[in-house]
């Protein structure tokens, strides 16, 4: 089986050290792990009137940090997409169009990374998206619920 010969050679789509890089999954899943445990066990030794180190509040904040951290490793892990394309132009267009609809505007250009944030307040829970065009894919990288919802308006 040969690949046709405009299909992008692994070298365009290798990782390029202008696109930011953000947590991936072991952190996250600590992070929220952590984080969660520790309020859930402080909250549910608050809530039953116990020392925060009996078996009560320990299993529970364990079990909320679980929960928390599978949720984190879901919703906010950063991951990658990248999107093969023939016309630079088409996809400009229809990366406009994707942006447009999800609510996102080009906040600024670095080189040839492009970061998209959304306009108001909500852009401190839905975080950015940073796009980087080459000859014949472009990478996008976020947090997995962006990548995901970017991936679904692609293929529209």
């Amino acid at each position: 089986m040969s690949k046709p010969s405009d299909a992008p050679s692994p070298a365009e789509l290798a990782w390029d050290k202008e696109l930011p890089t953000g947590p991936g999954a072991s952190f996250t899943f600590l992070y929220y792990l952590v984080t969660a445990g520790v309020i859930t066990n402080l909250f549910t030794a608050r809530l039953y009137g116990v020392s925060a180190v009996t078996l009560l509040p320990e299993v529970a904040g364990l079990a909320g940090g679980v929960i928390a951290g599978l949720l984190g490793i879901f919703f906010n892990r950063s991951q990658t997409l990248t999107v093969p394309f023939t016309s630079k132009k088409q996809f400009r267009r229809l990366l406009n169009d994707v942006m447009t609809s999800m609510g996102y505007a080009l906040e600024e250009t670095s080189g040839t990374v492009e970061r998209y944030q959304k306009p108001n307040a909500s852009r401190w829970f839905t975080g950015d998206i940073f796009v980087q065009q080459r000859d014949k894919a472009a990478v996008f990288v976020s947090r997995a619920s962006n990548i995901r919802t970017v991936a679904r308006q692609l293929k529209k």
